[in-house]
């Protein structure tokens, strides 16, 4: 996710070779959902199955949701006796986290075959400036904003997610049979369905989703198979738009020689907190959340000042169909390989596409910024989060120079084989180990391989490096 105070857009799609053995290791749920958002309510009864056999976890769900129970269903008693976990080791003020019993005899933790969840959410309405601003805004914020609900799975867990707590491994993406009832709505939309101009509607998905949805009364425009929910443009920009995602999609398919399956949709809500002071943009494939207004919205792709950006964050965004979805992120390094490498597609597709010198324009505002950047450890020696020093900068802005530095010493093709081999592997836990292995597997100059690994990987004085091999010193 690339949280920034500018423009986001874009795209995202779904999953391209999902085998089936993912597809049975998938949390399934079934129910019904009747949300109002003019009172700022979500009312949920859902039953979860396909869950998998876990003795130490916990369930999250969204600290606004107030449970009504947790049922076995396939046992006739009574509801379950729970208990919140407050050493969770993902918690956050944001959700909760759950554990069942089966009666207060046996306090052991048990996950039933089939569980049944009921529970009901009320959160603020905030539909202007007069009603008052909340403090924040965030992506796992569960948000009316007067004429529409926006809610994730990732950080929101607006529905319950079981966490392993040995493998340190959430369940977010769930296949979904899911009746959905807004009275006040007119258009109603799953992550990974197709919305329905409706005040009622079934979604259903056999893939694995981020069930995130948005639904209200707003506009919708489709294209080809592509939706934009409330867009804030022309006619003619949505087309440049559609022709634009296409050609983003386009190369990264070729890149990857991975093809997106299903319908892209394009999210342009408001922020509920200061919109002056709080734009961001997140991804949930297939879809991308573009939270801001005015400049900051998805109209700025066609403002002459701010397009090379805009575009750019559109590119990483879309980047995360590989490295965020098909290579998924964990532990401390996780997010380095992740936004790390979404950011530097997004710079070589910038260079493709829109031009040598958007490219190098973008590419000297990063480094400018780098100035800025202090007291952060190699690649080699991250351990915690405290060893980035500024996670935005290590992030967004230190790791993709490097990795820009790296495909300059040792040639396009080669990179793409570093990039093919991580996005092949379905690896576990893309550590740091991981970025060195697949380095050297893809590298054949093994000589070149332990010249970069010392002067890229573990080297004190490797953005230094960098910012020289990229002639921007």
């Amino acid at each position: 996710m690339l949280d920034i105070k500018i423009l986001p857009v874009i795209l995202a799609t779904s999953f391209s070779f999902i085998a089936l053995h993912a597809q049975q290791s998938s949390p399934l749920i079934k129910g019904n959902v009747t949300i109002s958002i003019t009172r700022g309510t979500i009312a949920c009864d859902l039953v979860l199955s396909d869950l998998p056999d876990i003795r130490n976890y916990v369930i999250r769900l969204n600290s606004g949701m107030n449970i009504h129970y947790f049922k076995d269903l396939n046992w006739s008693g009574p509801a379950l006796y729970y208990d919140m976990d407050t050493k969770d080791s993902i918690g956050s003020d944001a959700t909760k986290a759950y554990y069942l019993h089966e009666n207060r005899g046996n306090p052991a933790r048990y996950i039933p075959k089939v569980l049944e969840v009921n529970y009901l959410g009320m959160y603020p309405v905030i539909a202007d400036s007069a009603a008052g601003y909340m403090g924040q805004d965030w992506r796992g914020n569960i948000a009316f904003n007067g004429c529409s609900i926006r809610a994730e799975g990732i950080q929101g867990n607006w529905y319950p997610e079981l966490y392993d707590m040995d493998k340190r491994q959430l369940y977010d993406e769930v296949r979904y049979d899911i009746n959905v009832t807004c009275a006040d709505c007119s258009v109603l939309f799953i992550n990974g369905s197709t919305p329905a101009l409706a005040s009622h509607a079934e979604f259903k998905s056999d893939f694995p989703r981020e069930m995130s949805i948005y639904c209200g009364t707003f506009k919708t425009s489709a294209d080809r198979g592509i939706w934009l929910l409330n867009p804030d443009m022309q006619k003619a920009d949505e087309q440049q738009l559609y022709n634009t995602a296409t050609a983003y999609q386009g190369f990264y398919e070729k890149m990857f020689d991975i093809p997106y399956n299903g319908s892209l949709t394009f999210v342009q809500t408001t922020p509920v907190a200061d919109p002056s002071r709080w734009a961001f943009s997140f991804y949930s494939a297939p879809t991308t959340f573009n939270v801001g207004i005015g400049p900051y919205g998805m109209q700025s792709l066609f403002d002459k000042d701010r397009a090379p950006r805009a575009k750019q964050i559109m590119a990483h965004e879309l980047a995360h169909y590989y490295f965020g979805t098909l290579l998924k992120p964990k532990g401390v390094f996780g997010p380095v390989i992740m936004e790390g490498f979404a950011e530097y597609l997004s710079f070589e597709l910038t260079r493709s596409l829109e031009g040598e010198s958007a490219y190098q324009g973008l590419l000297d505002q990063k480094i400018k910024s780098l100035n800025n950047f202090h007291n952060y450890q190699p690649l080699s020696l991250v351990r915690t989060e405290s060893d980035y020093g500024d996670r935005e900068y290590y992030l967004y802005y230190y790791a993709p120079a490097l990795f820009l530095a790296i495909q300059k010493e040792i040639g396009g093709q080669a990179m793409r084989n570093w990039l093919r081999t991580m996005v092949d592997s379905k690896a576990d836990v893309p550590d740091y180990q991981f970025l060195v292995t697949t380095f050297k597997t893809a590298v054949a100059d093994k000589a070149l391989a332990a010249k970069i690994e010392a002067k890229y990987f573990t080297s004190p004085d490797a953005l230094k490096a960098a910012i020289d091999e990229l002639g921007k010193n």
